[in-house]
């Protein structure tokens, strides 16, 4: 079933490639419809399926704090507010329109961010642990194989490819998480079950995490204002409520699917004693407690959520550094299948430091969070221009940086200490 599922994506993927012109290539033409829009910004949001099973195990309910719901009130805001003036301003990325309106140094500067967040780093470590214990062989050798295969029909067929194919993983998503899900249920019982057999602190709603810690990914997820795959699908879409109304529908569909993986994350902390844990809790689950055919299926459903955010992250990464911060106009195609080779060799670069996919997301984030959003909201909603754009992104970098380097002084989350630098640089270069 597996080596179906893999044939069929590639499949899907490759026969997308013929008569695609440049702007096919990038934006579908700007001919994004709505339904093709919500499952393309579903599963793209979702590629971290096996950190959500740990953290759900580990926490339990405060999980659906820190990557639900403050990430739906990101989103929403953004749909309404910011999503159509991106639209009607026609801006492609976040890096031609610094380029635009503060010069080079500045926008080659939000490239370089903006190719830490959209590394696919992460992912192609989650990746790589899902393949390497399906297939039992080695970790590097599973990264590979998960880069390749993610991203080999990206290079030819581009932003047509990325919507076939997450059509398709939008459908093994939620159809293999509602059968484990339902699975469970029945085998093993409901509500009264968990209550019984779940640490009681992962039923509350902060579990044993700090509130500082809570709160600041209620900032991180402020990155959807400038996630780059969020611009391009919004720059891609038909019209301005397709992007209205797919991001609102989107968030009900990310509420669902939070309420199935979370849930069955708990199932496995109430299954699975901690003691007796080895690995991933979803991973554990399905080699010990699932029927061969579900467990399939559920290897399947995450491989879909996994590799459907690999490609379109490598994509826009590409696009940033073969586009953005090349800048040429010249075979934009050609710079960005470069950009794919280069983007690929800082991902394993980045996944040579970092041993969690949650790690990555939380120092880049904060990073990223901390110098972009500031002055992006100034200048999109077209308040007075900032005198000193480079020093106002780079000081966050580095104050962020500094925090996070010197381990977390007096136990405060980084994206504090940086967006307050932010806040405070922006401040007096609007004075000046």
């Amino acid at each position: 079933m597996i080596i179906l599922y893999f044939l069929l994506i590639l499949f899907i993927g490759f026969i997308q490639f013929r008569n695609n012109t440049e702007k096919e290539y990038f934006f579908l033409s700007r001919k994004l419809t709505f339904y093709s829009f919500i499952a393309s910004i579903v599963t793209t949001w979702y590629g971290g399926i096996l950190e959500i099973g740990n953290f759900s195990y580990h926490n339990g309910i405060v999980t659906w704090i820190i990557f639900g719901a403050f990430y739906y009130i990101s989103a929403i805001i953004f749909g309404i507010f910011i999503g159509p003036r991106i639209y009607k301003k026609n801006i492609e990325s976040i890096p031609k329109y610094f380029r635009k309106n503060y010069g080079l140094f500045p926008g080659i500067i939000v490239s370089l961010i903006i190719l830490t967040i959209s590394s696919p780093a992460p992912y192609i470590m989650i990746l790589a642990i899902l393949i390497s214990h399906i297939l039992n062989i080695k970790y590097y050798y599973a990264i590979m194989i998960g880069m390749i295969t993610s991203i080999s029909y990206v290079s030819i067929g581009g932003f047509k490819s990325i919507i076939k194919t997450d059509k398709i993983q939008f459908l093994f998503m939620f159809l293999g998480f509602f059968i484990i899900l339902a699975y469970l249920n029945r085998n093993y019982g409901g509500i009264q079950f968990l209550i019984n057999n779940v640490p009681k602190e992962n039923l509350t709603i902060t579990g044993n995490l700090p509130i500082g810690y809570i709160l600041s990914w209620s900032f991180i997820s402020m990155i959807a204002f400038i996630d780059p795959n969020i611009f391009q699908r919004t720059y891609a879409a038909n019209n301005t409520k397709t992007i209205k109304y797919g991001l609102i529908v989107s968030v009900v569909f990310w509420f669902i699917f939070d309420l199935l993986s979370i849930s069955i994350g708990i199932y496995a902390s109430a299954i699975i004693k901690p003691e007796n844990l080895i690995g991933n809790p979803y991973l554990m689950l399905a080699d010990n407690f699932l029927p061969r055919l579900l467990k399939n299926i559920f290897y399947i459903s995450m491989l879909s959520i996994v590799m459907s955010t690999i490609d379109s992250f490598s994509f826009v990464s590409a696009t940033t550094f073969g586009n953005d911060l090349i800048n040429s106009k010249d075979n934009k195609i050609r710079n960005t299948q470069i950009g794919l080779l280069f983007t690929s060799i800082i991902a394993l670069i980045i996944i040579f430091f970092f041993n969690r996919a949650i790690d990555i997301w939380y120092v880049f984030g904060s990073i990223a969070a901390s110098a972009i959003l500031i002055p992006f909201l100034l200048l999109i909603y077209n308040f007075k221009r900032i005198k000193r754009p480079a020093i106002c992104l780079i000081l966050p970098i580095i104050s962020c940086a500094f925090w996070i380097y010197a381990g977390y002084p007096y136990n405060i989350d980084a994206i504090y200490p940086g967006l307050l630098t932010s806040i405070i640089a922006n401040y007096f270069s609007l004075r000046e």
